[in-house]
């Protein structure tokens, strides 16, 4: 089935020209083989190159121009000897090499097959997920990514999907124009096999390819997500009008989220799309809320990493755990990612050359580098855990300090809170709650109304005034408890941040 989606044109040309210029050993880490050998076909047939694939339950076969049998080359060892001793000018696919990659005797093959192969357009393509490679074959071997597929090609998949349906039960698609769009994009970042499990499971409930599926969609999408076990996915629940203030934030995303859905007509004017920002602030105070709304004003997927989920206690994991969440969020761009706290996982009190340290050079080297379309947001309550390299101009586009609420945010959040819980705003003294809450963040002035409707249901009475202002005076904000703490950010931020409004 995959047949029917031939690569991308840039992808082809990438590996042509790693095989022109005599790359002789390749590293495709992916779970997408079959993918792989697809465009290792186009490249055969392109390049005028035989075609081999080997794993260790078929042996080593000629697929290109014509099938044909290697004998006895189930064994690596085998297959590697063939390919060493034949020097030959071909593609060869192997498929499950890399358990094998430590064994002494293939670490030996490895090394003469490169020194072999160096002289012509010969190249061996190793492929498979989580592959360990021994650090004295590493530098040997050019990495290649496998590119996420375009909207066309999920299209034609699925296609092709409905096509092998089609064969077994009456299928209808019940889709506009529209429902395909959303359709495709909510596919975006899947593995044409996780696509072909998803479509397949729609249509054989009901015979029926229609718009309720794309809600069904989007949760295997979450699920597939936070199998990980790195990422979560946030469905779009807030929007910009949930976030009360903060107007130099808004304007300043507002205008670049033409330059962010459109990288190439922004670089034509000569900007370059936005990389992302760091929220820097007072607890509470609605950095998390933004991220949420930043994602369903610009309609772009929400994925959250928790830099609790990267550690562990084996050596290199961690670092391997943020590679992972990276590329899932480039599978899926254009994309929001939300990196909460990230004063945990760059913490300066990790020990020199500790995973903090590692985790921190990755992730680096990557926000400087991106080409993907990820739009990172960074949040962090404590400046003094952050290395200062993180904060240097250039790092994120933008640095933004989110203070405690002003008296309009406060009234704001106040008329949020009541409505969201059904309750009309005009029914309460709101000038006198904006007065009461004065040095309390957006968290406490929620929390005051959830408490003072549960003291309401418990008493079986309205929600009064009273009620809420009773709550406020009982509660010790974080501008009392931690005063000092929070006027040490604040003179931090006066010359190192925009202020969000």
């Amino acid at each position: 089935m995959l047949r029917t989606v031939p690569p991308s044109a840039d992808q082809l040309r990438e590996l042509e020209i790693l095989i022109r210029a005599h790359h002789p050993l390749l590293l495709v880490e992916t779970v997408e083989e079959e993918r792989v050998h697809v465009l290792l076909e186009h490249a055969a047939e392109n390049t005028s190159l035989p075609l081999f694939s080997w794993t260790q339950v078929d042996g080593l076969r000629r697929e290109l121009p014509e099938p044909g049998q290697t004998p006895e080359s189930g064994p690596p060892q085998k297959a590697l000897s063939f390919i060493e001793r034949s020097n030959l000018e071909a593609i060869f696919h192997l498929k499950g090499l890399g358990p094998y990659l430590h064994e002494p005797a293939v670490i030996a093959q490895i090394k003469n097959i490169h020194k072999k192969y160096f002289g012509h357009r010969g190249a061996i393509i190793v492929s498979g997920h989580g592959i360990d490679m021994p650090p004295s074959i590493e530098h040997l071997f050019t990495p290649l990514s496998l590119h996420a597929p375009s909207s066309e090609a999920y299209h034609s998949f699925v296609q092709a999907v409905l096509r092998d349906l089609a064969k077994r039960l009456h299928v209808k698609v019940e889709l506009s124009s529209m429902d395909v769009s959303q359709l495709l994009a909510a596919l975006h970042g899947l593995t044409f096999f996780e696509v072909q499990k998803i479509i397949t499971q729609a249509v054989i409930e009901d015979g029926v390819l229609g718009r309720e599926d794309i809600t069904k969609v989007l949760q295997a999408k979450r699920q597939i997500i936070e199998r990980s076990g790195v990422l979560e996915y946030f469905p779009h629940e807030h929007e910009m009008g949930d976030v009360a203030g903060l107007s130099e934030l808004k304007d300043w995303l507002r205008k670049r989220q033409a330059a962010f859905e459109d990288p190439k007509r922004a670089r034509e004017y000569g900007l370059s799309p936005p990389k992302g920002l760091m929220l820097i602030g007072v607890q509470g105070c609605g950095k998390s809320l933004c991220a949420k709304a930043v994602a369903a004003e610009w309609k772009l997927p929400l994925i959250r990493l928790d830099p609790s989920n990267l550690y562990n206690r084996y050596v290199g994991e961690s670092e391997k755990n943020l590679k992972r969440a990276i590329k899932l969020a480039e599978a899926m761009a254009p994309v929001v990612l939300w990196i909460d706290e990230i004063e945990k996982a760059l913490s300066q009190e990790d020990a020199e050359g500790g995973p903090a340290q590692r985790i921190f050079g990755t992730f680096l080297a990557w926000l400087q580098d991106k080409k993907e379309s990820v739009f990172v947001i960074a949040t962090a309550n404590d400046i003094s855990k952050l290395p200062p390299e993180l904060m240097r101009k250039g790092r994120f586009d933008e640095i933004f300090f989110v203070d405690l609420p002003g008296a309009e945010a406060r009234k704001r959040i106040l008329q949020i809170h009541l409505e969201r819980r059904k309750r009309n705003p005009v029914d309460f003294d709101i000038r006198r709650l904006v007065e009461l809450t004065d040095g309390f963040s957006g968290a406490e002035i929620e929390q005051a109304v959830v408490s003072a409707l549960y003291t309401a249901f418990s008493n079986q009475e309205k929600l009064t005034t009273e009620l809420i202002a009773d709550e406020i005076e009982m509660t010790k904000p974080l501008s009392v408890t931690m005063a000092e703490r929070i006027d040490s950010l604040r003179a931090w931020a006066k010359d190192r941040a925009v202020f969000a409004g």
